[in-house]
């Protein structure tokens, strides 16, 4: 598997950080952008946590924790050509740093593959919500 790492969005990353969310196949709702501008005026935001997925040395993606409505929500966009492992090891890095508990996630219905990553890291059905299904990540007994 190659070294996948998450770092935090910087200038040089844009390009190629929206052109692996463009690519990518994931259908989380808070991470459509119809151009590169409305990317730049999103990942700019406060709210908004954003990381790009590096695999090698290659930026593969966009990982991101942002507030929706009191709640701390994650997201992940990964371009097909990363490695298959990639989603999930991204997943579990970003989880890892984003502490608070509990975290919410929300893909379309039909994306089986972020169903599949977000189960394999602990994330379970909270409730449906249209075309969408939101999952949480509850808090853990230390």
């Amino acid at each position: 598997m190659p070294h996948i790492e998450l770092r935090a969005l910087q200038d040089d990353d844009r390009d190629p950080a929206f052109r692996a969310v463009s690519a990518s196949t994931s259908a989380w709702p808070r991470a459509t952008f119809d151009d590169r501008a409305a990317f730049d005026r999103w990942s700019d935001d406060a709210k908004v946590d954003a990381h790009v997925i590096v695999e090698d040395d290659a930026v593969v993606g966009l990982a991101a924790a942002l507030d929706v409505d009191g709640e701390r929500e994650i997201l992940l966009a990964v371009s097909p050509s990363a490695h298959d492992d990639a989603p999930t090891e991204a997943l579990r890095l970003l989880t890892s740093h984003e502490a608070e508990r509990p975290l919410y996630a929300c893909v379309s219905v039909d994306d089986q593959p972020s169903h599949a990553v977000l189960a394999r890291i602990g994330f379970v059905e909270h409730e449906r919500d249209g075309d969408d299904v939101v999952y949480v990540l509850p808090p853990t007994l230390e």
